[in-house]
């Protein structure tokens, strides 16, 4: 899947890294709240809920930081290919 297309006017890169923060930061919110679910399971039922709770989260924040890494990284070299060039 891309997610730049190499004619993207700077105001929409900008707002794709906006909502790339701004999903960064509600995920790290839901890790916070998973871990803390987990941390305050009790019985068994709700400790198998707390691990799914935590584990989708975790996953969620690795997937974002990855799309981020690569956003970022194909900007940067997009503007480092446009200054050479």
């Amino acid at each position: 899947m891309k997610w730049v297309k190499e004619n993207v006017p700077q105001t929409a890169l900008s707002a794709e890294q906006r909502r790339l923060v701004e999903d960064i930061r509600k995920a790290e919110q839901e890790l916070t709240e998973a871990e803390w679910r987990f941390h305050h399971a009790l019985g068994e039922d709700y400790v198998d809920y707390a691990v799914y709770c935590l584990e989708a989260a975790e996953k969620k924040l690795d997937m974002l930081l990855k799309q981020a890494k690569w956003h970022w990284g194909r900007h940067a070299a997009l503007a480092e290919k446009e200054g050479a060039g």
